[in-house]
């Protein structure tokens, strides 16, 4: 009787054991993404299944496909896996092939690790190109390496093969997104998963019977499964080869075989799993249209919304970088190397219309963007090198003095643009046409506002945008930067360089604005010095501290910037131990912002910085100022904003010679002034140090200094006012 109680106690414990087993895996769950690439989000809603999931539930949002040196399909694959911005240059060097006994040889003699079902073959050329030419310091297979190094495997099925000149090119660029650190996959089918139809895109289409069996295969067998559809990128390749009618029918085909299977992966899967329904890049018809953002869509549980993460911190926003990192986060796993975030999901229940609505702004500022800026800093050199003009032939002129009153009102659009792009998104218009209307009309009034107060003086007029401009910049900081996000003159989504805080358009204004605004009460004794040093204070933590603009290269010069001009008001006398002190307080602002950053949590761009550092140790602060002096390089060659600073050095350069000492003069009539454009430009050149875009940054701060110096002195010169 004892053994009959012994023997039945052992097999409850056993089935305890197993059933808390099963219970712990059920909770974990599993992974499985599918890409359909070459795909928007208007033709994924087109799939009945995803569109009738979605109106129950899922998270869904736009992506930056940015890669390291270039944007192309494999470097946004090879961006999820690294969960940093790769590089990946020769497509040809691609090279995944499944398991045998001479493919595992090969492997195992170039890397000197066991080969897995699936290898690159070519891994350390794809290693190599990334280190050498890559700016951002990522790891190739970061994703992989991290499960792999956890116990959970990896599968991918699929691939994205076409046919060129009768001979078949290979495509299994999905695998840069599951593969580890040495290019190794645990299993799947990346060969035989394609059949012939003489009716689709390249004479292959997807066996989706065949899909379907490698899927439920892998889903019992791994833990992250990657699914390569195949067919939306072919048909996009394809796209120029048919015409309206034959496009529609093959897409229609696709759009059914894909329904089906999605199906099916949606009845398999347990209430404790992820699935992830992607494209790496847009169509190539999108892409020449600058719609250059992919979706991708998150079904985690129940709930219905958007995805976000810290790297955008904009709901419907994110990154390519981000999805290798959302991944681990499923298994409650963390890499340190990957610099992408983890999604937060926002719960909204007309997720997809609001995305549309979303990207339709993002698109038309994006395809205005770069006209309205050539535009603005056409009128502003323009203006300036007519001024010049104007000075040196004036007693040529004929009713000069008209001549000058017209061409000050002219200058004067250029302090006034900047706020004009600030305030204009508060109409919320959405197509190129409203939204350049909107920027007119913005500058009319506020140009009308400004002639009204202070018709007949010239530096309150100036003063007055300053002192609004810098005013809106820091509501806009505390309220979560809504309008530096959808301003023109700012950063947008689809570049990609920047998503949240002040931009780097926008470090110089507040630089420049800041000091000027500042001088300019003064001069007219409407603020106390004491109350400079409290304003400037209030505008450099609003516009660094982490939640708020979030800015490091604008904190420094900043700092230097406002901590000189407040040297200055107070007559300190400038030696080697005041310019030890700036050089001093910048670094302990920057330490003190990224101590927040870090206790706070706000994973800003200095935070990230930090932990790299810590990470990868004291090269990591040259890799990044490398880049930062590279990236300046190519801004000196290709962008519009330097055309501001080489006409700003010319103006000065004239107002030093000629008229004789009229610098000396301006320094001895508008002192307060003067020294505001001192720290100013000091301002300047710290931003083109320590800022990657610190060209664009000091081109926008010295806007806020030659305005301001040229209309003085055509007040000086042409109307003889010295004060």
């Amino acid at each position: 009787m004892r053994k009959k109680i012994m023997s039945l106690l052992a097999v409850v414990i056993m089935i305890f054991v197993s059933t808390a087993s099963y219970s712990s895996a059920e909770e974990k769950g599993k992974v499985i993404f599918i890409d359909m690439n070459r795909t928007n989000l208007g033709s994924m809603l087109k799939v009945p299944i995803l569109k009738s999931e979605l109106e129950k539930r899922g998270h869904i949002a736009l992506m930056n496909i940015r890669g390291d040196q270039g944007t192309d399909d494999r470097r946004s694959y090879a961006s999820m896996g690294a969960g940093v911005r790769a590089d990946v240059t020769t497509e040809d060097y691609i090279n995944f092939q499944k398991v045998d006994q001479d493919t595992a040889k090969t492997f195992e003699v170039a890397t000197g690790q066991k080969a897995k079902e699936i290898n690159n073959l070519s891994i350390n050329r794809s290693i190599n190109e990334n280190l050498e030419y890559g700016e951002y310091g990522a790891t190739l297979g970061s994703l992989g390496k991290t499960l792999s190094e956890n116990g959970l495997k990896t599968s991918v099925i699929g691939n994205a093969d076409i046919i060129e000149n009768n001979q078949l090119v290979k495509n299994r660029n999905l695998c840069l997104v599951a593969m580890d650190q040495y290019g190794r996959i645990d299993s799947g089918n990346i060969d035989d998963i394609n059949k012939k139809d003489s009716k689709m895109p390249f004479g292959i289409v997807t066996d989706y019977d065949k899909l379907l069996d490698e899927t439920k295969k892998s889903y019992k067998n791994s833990d992250a499964i990657f699914v390569e559809l195949g067919d939306t990128y072919r048909l996009d390749m394809y796209r120029l080869n048919l015409n309206d009618n034959t496009y529609a029918a093959m897409k229609k085909n696709i759009v059914k075989n894909i329904d089906k299977y999605l199906k099916e992966v949606f009845s398999m899967v347990g209430e404790n799993d992820t699935v992830y329904v992607s494209s790496a890049f847009p169509s190539d018809l999108d892409y020449k249209n600058k719609r250059r953002l992919s979706p991708i869509i998150k079904f985690s549980g129940e709930g219905k919304g958007l995805l976000e993460s810290a790297t955008t911190r904009k709901a419907g926003i994110v990154a390519n970088l981000d999805v290798g990192v959302d991944i681990l986060n499923e298994f409650g796993l963390k890499n340190d190397e990957m610099v992408g975030r983890s999604y937060t999901l926002v719960d909204k229940e007309d997720n997809a219309s609001y995305l549309k609505s979303l990207y339709k702004k993002i698109v038309s500022i994006s395809s205005i963007r770069s006209s309205i800026i050539n535009g603005f800093v056409g009128v502003i050199s323009a203006s300036w090198v007519i001024a010049m003009f104007a000075i040196f032939f004036r007693n040529y002129m004929p009713h000069k003095e008209r001549v000058f009153k017209v061409l000050k009102e002219f200058i004067k659009l250029g302090i006034i643009m900047p706020l004009s792009f600030m305030l204009a998104p508060l109409m919320n218009f959405k197509t190129p046409i409203t939204i350049s209307l909107g920027i007119f009309v913005t500058t009319l009034v506020l140009y009308l506002l400004g002639r009204k107060l202070f018709k007949d003086n010239d530096i309150k007029h100036m003063g007055f945008f300053a002192t609004l401009t810098i005013l809106i910049i820091v509501i806009d900081s505390v309220f979560g930067t809504y309008l530096m996000q959808n301003n023109i003159m700012s950063y947008d989504a689809v570049i990609g360089a920047r998503y949240y805080g002040v931009g780097n358009e926008y470090e110089g204004v507040t630089i420049a604005s800041a000091v000027f605004g500042l001088a300019v009460l003064l001069h007219y004794k409407k603020v106390s010095k004491p109350l400079v040093v409290i304003f400037s204070l209030i505008i450099l933590i609003t516009s660094a501290y982490p939640s708020m603009g979030a800015n490091v290269g604008g904190a420094i010069s900043e700092c230097v910037a406002y901590l000189l001009f407040i040297m200055l008001i107070y007559d300190a006398k400038l030696d080697i131990k005041k310019v030890a002190l700036l050089a001093i307080s910048a670094v302990v602002v920057v330490c003190a912002f990224a101590a927040l950053d870090i206790i706070s949590g706000s994973e800003s761009h200095l935070g990230m910085f930090v932990q790299r550092i810590f990470l990868n140790g004291p090269g990591e602060i040259l890799q990044t100022f490398g880049r930062k002096i590279q990236m300046n390089m190519q801004l000196a060659q290709t962008s519009v904003w330097v055309n501001i600073l080489l006409v700003g050095i010319a103006v000065i350069a004239v107002l030093i010679f000629k008229p004789s000492r009229h610098f000396r003069k301006i320094m001895n009539n508008f002192p307060i002034l003067f020294k505001g454009f001192i720290a100013s430009m000091v301002g300047c050149i710290i931003t083109l140090l320590v800022n990657d875009s610190g060209i664009v940054a000091a081109s926008t701060a010295s806007i806020y200094i030659l305005i301001p110096l040229i209309i003085i002195s055509i007040n000086m010169i042409i109307f003889e006012k010295n004060n």
